[in-house]
């Protein structure tokens, strides 16, 4: 048995530490703090998402205003695949409470700046600083969940927490829309909301180790060829997902939606994923996740394939449900998938892997599913590819696996 810090050095060492146990279950405010914390990873993007069209109109003189508008949307992606990892780092050694409390703070006052900002540049700048705080709340959270929950329970907690994480986007961008539809500068007053989760966060368990006989930390090192698996995994998922509320309002207009309709579309969208997450957490860990998540890209597959080709509003929310059904189905897979793998003295640092890989994801998406002014719905025909091809592949994982078992 090795100690943590042989995971950090590659030696092993023959006294094992030990840590107190943890209740299987713990109380219900800690859950609901978790599942709310849960709701600021979405936040980040949905609050504003409807707002954009607006903004580029504000910032029209602007060179690049309209990539630079997106670029607001997605640079917080960037900054939290670059700091998670440290966050992560942070996590393990400090424990997760101190990171989360600094976190909040920071989401507060970066998610707020728009409210004042002169320039893009003042809001990218805010944008940046939220970035470095969702890496935090992201990383630190799903640690603790993973030092709170083992087993089946933890597959159905992370599944009602992916399911949580979309309740929270169906009340987000409904609510942004109806705000965007008096200033774009009004749905960042949303971001103040994480000042009052502090008070919750401080009665968390601080999340460090301890050396107390009885329970020998396993810390062998992680099966990186899986986790890398996973990771990529995740990278595909957000390019594709993301591309409702980074391109999904420029083509809504164009259909004749106003910000506040677009708002309502989109939290469409979250809710059904919502559900299906809900749903599935009544049956996690029954099922190969390589499949379940197989089926999921392909629901989002034939969501975006509707949705390139609809003519109107009416076939959009037909093609946001059966995308919602799939990535209600996905989600909670990958993060169940990869917490099984994960031995607990890396929870940090391999969850902040998992955080940085989905936010590289959601920024990659408008690069790589570009669509040209005028043709938007180009990027969900590259995004059904995409989630086919990833569909396809799961299948292929799986067939493999089973042919092994014969």
């Amino acid at each position: 048995m090795t100690s943590p810090a042989s995971t950090l050095t590659g030696r092993q060492t023959s006294a094992p530490l030990t840590t107190a146990p943890v209740p299987a279950l713990p109380d219900r405010i800690t859950q609901v703090t978790i599942l709310l914390l849960a709701a600021l990873t979405i936040m980040s993007g949905a609050t504003i998402a409807p707002a954009l069209p607006a903004m580029q109109a504000h910032f029209a003189g602007t060179p690049n205003a309209a990539f630079l508008v997106k670029l607001a949307l997605t640079i917080v992606g960037l900054v939290i695949a670059i700091s998670a990892p440290l966050s992560g780092t942070l996590a393990d050694r400090y424990g997760r409470r101190p990171v989360l409390l600094g976190s909040l703070v920071l989401y507060a006052l970066g998610g707020a700046s728009g409210l004042i900002a002169t320039s893009l540049g003042g809001v990218l700048i805010g944008r940046v600083v939220l970035g470095v705080a969702v890496a935090g709340t992201m990383t630190a959270a799903g640690a603790l969940v993973n030092d709170l929950f083992s087993g089946p329970a933890r597959g159905r907690f992370l599944s009602q927490q992916a399911a949580f994480a979309s309740f929270g986007g169906a009340l987000l961008f409904p609510l942004g829309g109806l705000l965007a539809a008096h200033s774009w500068r009004s749905p960042f007053a949303l971001y103040l909301l994480a000042a009052l989760l502090l008070p919750l966060v401080f009665r968390l368990p601080r999340g460090v180790a301890t050396a107390l006989p009885g329970e020998i930390i396993d810390s062998t090192a992680p099966r990186w060829g899986s986790i890398t698996v996973i990771y990529a995994l995740a990278i595909g998922y957000m390019i594709v997902f993301y591309l409702m509320p980074a391109q999904g309002p420029f083509l809504l207009r164009t259909l004749g939606a106003s910000p506040t309709l677009t708002g309502i579309l989109l939290g469409v969208f979250a809710l059904t994923s919502a559900v299906t997450s809900l749903l599935y957490a009544r049956a996690a860990g029954r099922f190969d996740p390589r499949r379940v998540a197989a089926l999921g890209f392909s629901l989002v597959a034939g969501g975006w394939a509707i949705i390139s080709a609809a003519p109107a509003l009416p076939m959009v929310v037909a093609g946001l449900i059966l995308a919602g059904l799939g990535g209600g189905l996905v989600f909670p897979n990958l993060y169940t998938w990869l917490a099984d793998l994960t031995p607990p003295a890396w929870r940090g640092r391999v969850t902040a892997g998992m955080s940085s890989a989905v936010f590289l994801g959601q920024f990659l998406s408008p690069i790589i599913l570009v669509s040209p002014a005028g043709h938007e719905a180009h990027g969900f025909v590259y995004g059904a590819v995409v989630a086919g091809v990833l569909a396809a592949l799961l299948v292929g994982l799986s067939m493999g696996r089973t042919i092994k078992r014969l």
